[in-house]
């Protein structure tokens, strides 16, 4: 099958959850079909960025959207056009033109388009059949945002997130198939035809660890840039870790992961607080880890990090929103609780009961190896292309009665 694959960011380094996503489907998937990978991104990547690309088998080509477009796109919020900012801010008419004219040149039999910024480029009626990876509902990821910002972004977060609850179904039911990680972001946009194509681990690059761990060690893993993980890792030192640290003297709190903020940076000036910056394989810090605390309050869609800590046999402690995109049992392969006093005791029920801590991590790295492989995803992703493709050839998918990137917005 030749598929044209469409994303905002390249997948190399694979360190956003839309990246790691892309860069194992692409790795799985390029081995049966001819891939090409069009990148709608602000300015061109290194040479080795686009080498690293590459060697996953697929073909790479660069649409440069620059930043200076985004000025006049924006602007389009004030002359009426309803879609959502994601949409706005990756629009460019010089570049859908090219897009269009790829797939027009390319007989491709798909187009795969990851995240809603990429609806734009959607091709219109009689094009190949699209099939959009949302990953996540973003609409229920702003909407938590703004729940807990305050100010000038709260206010950005919220009308982003009605603008986006109107767009995400609306697209979805106009193209052939829409992908979801996880039941509740399907449940929250809403509409048939989208289908659960849960993230995966390679567990070959997170072995299980069974042996010892560092102690009382807790690590907090994750993009600590990324606004849900800022939230988290303060939340975790200044309300949950603190508790711990009363019951348990000697434990440990490591925050792990790229790009810190300067709230997340601060808090490594807390007593027992460690922040651990671009480490080399993230399956090293897990597995010395005695627990990993998961406590998100918003966001949305499956938690890569659980995975992960499941994955090398960290046993889990997270909140109900994280456990609910997982067909996991609470008690069996996870502990989960609301508040942060519930998050404690969870955390140090484990840390002094080490014989139940490691059972809870056999169940979870079985239950990783059973659902949550990345070959199984993207087999579920092949399985949409497949339905896609033969729905167009016995016309009965739906079609794009006009391209995504009107200067009406979607209604």
């Amino acid at each position: 099958m030749r598929v044209l694959v469409l994303v905002t960011r390249l997948p190399v380094p694979p360190w956003r959850g839309d990246q790691v996503r892309a860069f194992h489907h692409l790795r799985i998937l390029a081995r049966h079909h001819e891939i090409t990978c069009c990148a709608l991104v602000p300015a061109p990547p290194p040479s080795p960025v686009l080498a690293a690309v590459e060697a996953l088998g697929v073909q790479v080509v660069i649409e440069r959207l620059g930043w200076l477009g985004a000025i006049p796109a924006l602007g389009r919020v004030f002359a009426g056009d309803r879609r959502p900012l994601q949409v706005l801010l990756y629009a460019r008419r010089r570049a859908s033109r090219r897009v269009a004219a790829l797939i027009s040149a390319g007989r491709f039999d798909l187009v795969h388009a990851q995240l809603v910024r990429t609806a734009a480029y959607l091709p219109r009626a009689g094009g190949p059949p699209v099939v959009v990876d949302l990953v996540d509902a973003l609409s229920q990821n702003m909407a938590r945002r703004a729940a807990r910002e305050r100010g000038p972004v709260g206010w950005v977060a919220a009308w982003e997130a009605a603008r986006l609850r109107r767009f995400e179904p609306w697209l979805a039911q106009r193209v052939a198939r829409c992908l979801v990680v996880a039941a509740p972001e399907r449940a929250a946009i809403g509409v048939a035809g989208v289908d659960v194509v849960p993230n995966g681990v390679d567990t070959e690059r997170f072995p299980f660890h069974a042996g010892e761990r560092a102690g009382a060690r807790i690590i907090f893993a994750g993009n600590l840039g990324y606004f849900p993980n800022v939230d988290a890792a303060r939340w975790v030192a200044r309300e949950i870790f603190p508790r711990i640290q009363q019951r348990v003297a000697t434990a440990e709190l490591r925050l792990v992961g790229a790009r810190p903020a300067r709230a997340v940076r601060r808090l490594a000036a807390r007593p027992g607080v460690r922040l651990i910056r671009d480490v080399p394989t993230m399956a090293t810090e897990l597995g010395a880890a005695a627990v990993a605390i998961v406590p998100m309050r918003s966001g949305s869609g499956l938690q890569n990090k659980v995975l992960e800590a499941m994955a090398v046999g960290t046993p889990v402690v997270t909140t109900p929103g994280v456990a609910a995109a997982l067909t996991a049992t609470p008690g069996e392969h996870l502990l989960v609780a609301k508040d942060a006093a519930g998050l404690a005791d969870a955390v140090v029920a484990l840390l002094r009961d080490r014989e139940r801590a490691q059972a809870m991590a056999r169940a979870a790295r079985l239950l990783v190896e059973r659902r949550y492989r990345w070959e199984t995803s993207a087999a579920g992703v092949e399985a949409a292309w497949q339905a896609a493709v033969k729905a167009r050839v016995e016309q009965q998918s739906p079609s794009m009665d006009a391209p995504c990137c009107t200067e009406q917005g979607v209604c």
